[in-house]
């Protein structure tokens, strides 16, 4: 591992980011319970109350709640500059979040304005909490590096996104006259393109080259991609403005952004191919399956603009890979490669004592075959997404697969936290 350029010693308690990743699988099982419950099959209509509802649990639920986790810890030893006041910051974010995304899910389940007034001011609440002490983070930070500039870009996506999120959902509570089209692209577009799509860059530019022993990624790339993408989403919002865009200014912005997603999967690709360790590793795969559905996303979206007549399909494949191949995969391979980690790290700044006890290696702590398991899972739900929309057995099966990976993500995290404790009893033990 590349640990050369951390600030391991600036790094939050594990409880900080590890509560964060053992809340996320539960949001997992939550959205399967979603789909099970729609009147037919929720595939065949992404804008459907049960599967706008599900949607939020992955995105707010489990995705969020990683994001944030990661972020608390990646300030702190990656840009070297911890959080203020991490603790509270972290109640003060995890609970609104969870309430929120919990009260919002059922708001769209049920159609309940009642639980949609509840929920966005409890989100608000937390993301405005993480985003101001974010940035009081980044302002403090003397590093700069491309990771620094892309989870600023990210923070500051994250903001419009929760800006028109909230608007949405206070709009739709109260029947507010509001152009909810394009409100809802806008939140899209920065909440997916600009939050989760920057933050994986700037991410991937630390966890690719630690975790998977690859080349780092090259310096046009980390130098240029997030600012491009960054503007590239500004493009694509300024273009909401006017009541009428000429068909080949969307198609251009678009397209642009498109290409450069595309780029930062073919990169990471090609790194991984040149990794220094060529044995297999299911973390990696999950990776890789990843970097893979952003490549068919770009596809399917760039095919959209090119045969408008097969558009709404296109788009809605579109959707499917980014959400469930792209950042699903990515963030589950990455949380089981962290997890182990902070495990194993937590545990070897005990000193010499730890050491003693014996400390786990990373491998013991959440074991590979566990990890496959989840994989070829990951695969089958993926590949069942692919034709929910028009085969209603498959829609059962992205349910199940759905309902199965949050159960052995969720196990996984718990195996991890058990480790931790039972490890530092003994070494706590040892010194008495």
């Amino acid at each position: 591992m590349k640990l050369a350029s951390l600030s391991p010693d600036q790094a939050p308690p594990i409880s900080v980011p590890l509560r964060f990743f053992a809340m996320a699988p539960a949001f997992l099982v939550l959205a399967a319970l979603l789909l099970v419950t729609a009147d037919g099959n929720p595939f065949a209509d992404l804008r459907s109350p049960a599967q706008v509802a599900a949607t939020h649990s992955i995105t707010l639920g489990f995705m969020a709640m990683i994001m944030l986790g990661a972020v608390q810890q990646l300030l702190p030893v990656v840009i070297g500059s911890p959080m203020p006041a991490p603790r509270l910051v972290t109640w003060f974010t995890f609970l609104p979040l969870v309430a929120g995304a919990l009260l919002l899910s059922a708001g769209f389940t049920l159609s309940e304005p009642t639980l949609l007034n509840l929920s966005w001011p409890l989100l608000v609440l937390a993301f405005l909490v993480f985003i101001f002490a974010s940035l009081v983070s980044l302002i403090r930070a003397s590093a700069k590096n491309a990771t620094k500039t892309a989870l600023l870009l990210s923070i500051l996506s994250l903001a419009g996104a929760v800006t028109f999120g909230a608007l949405l959902a206070a709009g739709h509570a109260n029947g507010l006259p509001l152009p909810y089209s394009k409100l809802a692209t806008a939140h899209i577009t920065l909440a997916l393109g600009g939050w989760v799509m920057l933050l994986i860059v700037g991410a991937s530019y630390q966890v690719v080259p630690m975790f998977q022993l690859t080349p780092n990624y090259p310096k046009w790339m980390t130098t240029s991609l997030a600012p491009a993408i960054f503007a590239a989403l500004l493009l694509n919002l300024l273009l909401l403005l006017p009541e009428s865009v000429p068909d080949w200014a969307g198609f251009i912005a678009e397209s642009i952004f498109w290409l450069l997603a595309g780029s930062f999967a073919l990169v990471t690709l090609r790194l991984q191919s040149q990794r220094r360790r060529r044995i297999p590793d299911a973390p990696l795969n999950f990776f890789q399956a990843g970097t893979i559905s952003l490549l068919l996303a770009a596809a399917f979206s760039l095919a959209a603009l090119l045969a408008p007549a097969l558009g709404d399909d296109l788009r809605t494949l579109s959707a499917l890979a980014f959400l469930l191949g792209f950042t699903l995969s990515l963030m589950q391979g990455m949380l089981y490669k962290i997890i182990p980690f902070l495990v194993w790290f937590h545990l070897f700044r005990g000193g010499a004592k730890a050491i003693s006890v014996g400390i786990p290696n990373m491998k013991e702590i959440i074991q590979e075959p566990w990890i496959w398991r989840h994989f070829y899972l990951h695969v089958i739900t993926l590949l069942a997404a692919l034709l929910a929309p028009w085969w209603n057995a498959a829609a059962w099966l992205v349910a199940l697969g759905l309902l199965l990976q949050g159960i052995l993500l969720g196990y996984a995290t718990f195996t991890g936290v058990v480790v931790y404790r039972r490890t530092l009893q003994r070494i706590k033990k040892a010194e008495s």
